[in-house]
């Protein structure tokens, strides 16, 4: 039984499954014709990658689909088919079981070290790459296919020294290499308490073994020898910087069938250089580079959003719960969504069904009435005709344009507070008789505001905001497959708790997911935790999400829809720009390519927005689309710790004309309304 029959979305992480799993699991980003392969990976093209991508988004899914074990088992269990099918050997290498970090300190120098690590590594490399080779003879019927004793023989001239005696077949080769290792092994391990590398002797020069044993497979090999040989080198973040520089070293003076496929989160590649001080590696020219979730969110909303039905599709298959292509397309159907027709008109009573039955006067007009009594001179029976003048009960959302109409109205020139609530409601008539174009204004309002206006009537009826429906799901991960399986993971669960029967008769309700998907972003929250600066960087991110909350459920918002922000990075302070950095590299921001300039002096501004994943934690839009633009000195003050200490005074002199205080001059000298 597979372990996922519990909860089809447990286990997300694919360093967690089998060959068999990542086969069963794997969901091309276009149909099923391997297209992240081809024009992503390109295994077969000789120029070394680096796949970059976020936590979750699918790098160590990708490169181990491409794996030996992995290909050998879609073709059948048999090697020669697959790799004579693919054109290349996939060796996927995981940085982690290196345990890279012995190879560092304990009173050595860098230059010792990386001699150490590097002579290691190729032999770590080498390895698996024989470990390969040693299953060809199973799938052949001709022992003439694969010379082995030719093989070895062409291995043992890449030594410095004479080995030939070591190692006769591919066996006592692993043999003699682990008998090396371990060696290393056991120096490393031991260097902090004796210096235990004066007597260690290298045997081969660095990327002779590696590029070696490839060119004699080439020659033992005729039929599948001119295959690459693709090394997939997972995590590389987990190697210091020392480390690096050695396989960019390999990088750069590759030779013959080799090439190298490197995983790395967005964080973990930390130089250039190589061994040649001086000569570091060029993207373009000696490597490419791709950004996965990029890649991801460029697909666009139809084919990111099949995507994802599909890595739902194959998840509840492997649990047992039938999903035919036909449920595959309808997936959506099992997830309660909010009915948006006569804009949200039922969930809004729904809402105000408590109020509305006793008889109460609704909260936005109770808060409304209470800020012009306090804050205008205008008398309560005069309020009391203005507030009758902006109801349209059975339209809560447009009662709700009515007051931001008339919050924008409210320092104009026009002092009749009446003949402003009479023009507003005209409109609203218009727009609710369906007449565009004597109700304009409220179609221009609705059309930008609405999700805004929905998410105030929750807070403001003392409810959660609520996130559901399969396309904010969709919308929530942003390009990130784990982010998606996350708040499956948590919806399901909150589902089952609730007595439902998720994917299995039903509905999944709108609580269950609202629940599901809060736990997801407190997830999100929780998990990610960068390395450095993490106590300041978070502060950052907290105090954009305020900001956008502010703004959100003003009385007059700036924007709608507000999850981004544009800066002048060249304004920036150096720690600034660092929190900056790091926020994107964990995933907490998102930079948005093509970026505009600036109004007045046309420099470049920089755009960038809250990762969806942590909008329901703060309860802010996760769709982007109003920007607010941030001045340098607002800029600072929220991701430079130094500037921090102006972070209130700023951001009170950007909220306050959005909030009813700052409409409304608390000032016998300003009266607003007559």
């Amino acid at each position: 039984m597979s372990r996922l029959k519990n909860n089809p979305f447990d286990t997300p992480k694919a360093s967690h499954f089998t060959a068999d799993e990542i086969l069963n699991l794997y969901v091309d980003a276009k149909g099923d014709n391997e297209e992240l392969i081809n024009v992503l990976l390109e295994p077969t093209s000789l120029t070394p990658l680096r796949l970059l991508g976020g936590k979750g988004s699918g790098k160590t899914h990708l490169l181990r689909y491409c794996s030996q074990a992995v290909r050998t088992k879609k073709h059948g269990g048999n090697l020669v088919s697959a790799v004579k099918s693919d054109g290349y050997i996939g060796l996927y290498i995981d940085s982690g079981a290196l345990n890279a970090q012995k190879f560092h300190g304990k009173g050595l120098s860098d230059e010792k070290w990386q001699s150490v690590f590097g002579y290691y590594f190729e032999m770590w490399l080498t390895h698996h790459f024989l470990t390969v080779l040693k299953e060809l003879p199973k799938t052949l019927d001709e022992e003439s296919f694969f010379s082995s004793e030719q093989f070895v023989a062409s291995v043992a001239e890449c030594f410095d020294v004479d080995v030939s005696v070591k190692f006769t077949d591919i066996d006592s080769l692993i043999d003699f290499l682990t008998s090396l290792r371990k060696d290393v092994d056991y120096r490393s391990n031991n260097a902090a308490l004796r210096n235990t590398f004066d007597d260690l002797e290298i045997l081969f020069s660095p990327g002779r073994l590696i590029f070696g044993s490839a060119e004699a497979f080439r020659k033992s090999c005729p039929e599948i020898g001119e295959a690459a040989i693709c090394y997939m080198i997972d995590e590389a973040e987990n190697f210091s910087e020392i480390q690096q520089t050695f396989f960019n070293s390999l990088i750069r003076f590759r030779e013959g069938r080799v090439t190298f496929k490197v995983g790395a989160r967005l964080y973990g590649i930390h130089t250039n250089e190589t061994m040649n001080a001086g000569e570091p590696i060029k993207r373009g020219s000696e490597f490419e580079e791709i950004h996965l979730d990029e890649h991801l969110r460029a697909l666009g909303g139809p084919a990111y959003r099949e995507f994802a039905a599909k890595l739902i599709a194959r998840r509840l298959n492997l649990a047992g719960i039938d999903c035919s292509s036909e449920r595959e397309r309808s997936l959506a159907g099992e997830f309660e969504s909010l009915d948006a027709k006569n804009d949200y008109a039922a969930e809004c009573l729904s809402i105000l069904s408590s109020t509305d039955k006793g008889n109460r006067e609704r909260p936005y007009f109770q808060k409304f009435r209470a800020t012009l009594l306090s804050r205008t001179k205008i008398s309560e029976d005069a309020v009391s005709s203005i507030i009758d003048e902006l109801k349209c009960s059975e339209h809560p959302l447009v009662e709700k344009a009515n007051l931001l109409l008339f919050y924008r109205k409210a320092q104009s020139e026009t002092p009749d507070a009446m003949a402003i609530a009479r023009e507003i409601s005209k409109s609203a008539a218009a727009y609710v008789a369906e007449d565009k174009a004597g109700g304009r204004k409220h179609v221009n309002v609705l059309d930008y505001y609405k999700s805004d206006l929905l998410a105030q009537l929750y807070r403001e009826a003392r409810q959660p905001v609520v996130y559901c429906g399969f396309d904010t799901i969709v919308t929530l991960s942003q390009g990130i497959p784990r982010n998606l399986l996350m708040l499956l993971k948590h919806i399901y669960r909150r589902s089952l708790f609730a007595g439902e029967k998720p994917f299995e008769g039903g509905k999944i309700s709108k609580q269950s997911q609202t629940d599901g998907i809060k736990d997801g972003a407190q997830w999100f929250w929780e998990d990610a935790q960068p390395e450095v600066n993490a106590a300041s960087v978070r502060m950052s991110v907290e105090a954009l999400a305020r900001l956008f909350r502010t703004v959100r459920f003003s009385a007059r918002p700036s924007e709608p829809s507000l999850s981004s922000f544009s800066i002048l990075e060249s304004e920036l302070t150096e720690d600034a720009r660092k929190t900056l950095k790091i926020a994107e590299n964990w995933s907490y921001l998102i930079h948005i390519p093509h970026s505009g300039s600036d109004k007045n002096t046309e420099a470049r501004r920089d755009k960038y927005q809250l990762v969806p994943m942590l909008a329901p934690k703060w309860d802010v839009s996760h769709t982007r689309r109003g920007t607010i633009e941030l001045n340098p000195d607002f800029s600072n003050a929220i991701l430079d710790g130094d500037r921090r200490s102006n972070l209130a005074r700023l951001f009170k002199e950007r909220t306050d004309p959005m909030l009813e205080s700052g409409i409304f001059k608390d000032d016998s000298s300003q009266e607003v309304l007559l």
